[in-house]
């Protein structure tokens, strides 16, 4: 009997042992100033696409090139967005205090979102114009590679605006940043309805290309 006892008091140490090795770690706080250099920097980049998109002139010769170039570029801006989402999911939990600067970046960030979705729309316009002196082939991954890029540009503009819904949850100072923060949703929300249209544009415009010449 008395071993018996002895043994589910063993039974229940590992079990407690086990519960405290395992057990989820405390969330770890998001530095404010550590957070806001990350967003600078996603700035930084996407104003680089940005000009990069802006300022690319398709030809029915290199058309394919250029548009899988893009599509490198974005994949690794989107790589770097999410990274820092992950960073801002992986805190929740915690406290944060808000700052102007956080704010304003937030913002910026999610006004590139929606240049780049209207730049890439008018790619597609270029395209267009190139469609009947391009090759099948050249055409046909260049406008897939379209549909990607939009997909990914919608993706990412989602991903800002949970980032900024994540942060005004963990902020412990939301009275003192009232003003900041309702103009922050207003623009964010605004963004988000114009990068889906820009995207819809995008994507209708690739769709209707694709059933007049492949």
């Amino acid at each position: 009997m008395q071993s018996s006892q002895s043994g589910k008091q063993l039974i229940i140490g590992l079990f407690v042992a086990f519960l405290l090795n395992f057990s989820t770690p405390a969330m770890a706080a998001l530095d404010a100033n550590g957070f806001t250099a990350e967003l600078d920097a996603l700035v930084l980049q996407g104003n680089d696409l940005l000009a990069r998109s802006n300022g690319t002139l398709l030809t029915s010769v290199t058309l394919a090139n250029q548009i899988a170039g893009l599509e490198t570029a974005v994949n690794s801006y989107q790589a770097n967005v999410l990274t820092t989402y992950d960073s801002v999911i992986a805190a929740t939990g915690a406290s944060l205090s808000l700052t102007s600067e956080m704010l304003v970046v937030l913002q910026t960030l999610s006004t590139v979102s929606l240049s780049l979705a209207n730049s890439f729309t008018e790619l597609t316009v270029q395209i267009a114009g190139l469609a009947a002196s391009t090759s099948v082939s050249a055409l046909d991954s260049s406008l897939r590679a379209m549909l990607r890029l939009s997909d990914d540009i919608g993706l990412m503009a989602n991903r800002i605006l949970e980032m900024a819904d994540k942060i005004l949850v963990m902020a412990d100072n939301i009275g003192l940043m009232a003003d900041r923060i309702l103009a922050t949703q207003i623009i964010q929300n605004d963004n988000i309805k114009l990068v889906v249209d820009a995207t819809l544009a995008t994507q209708g415009n690739v769709i209707k290309l694709i059933s007049l010449f492949l």
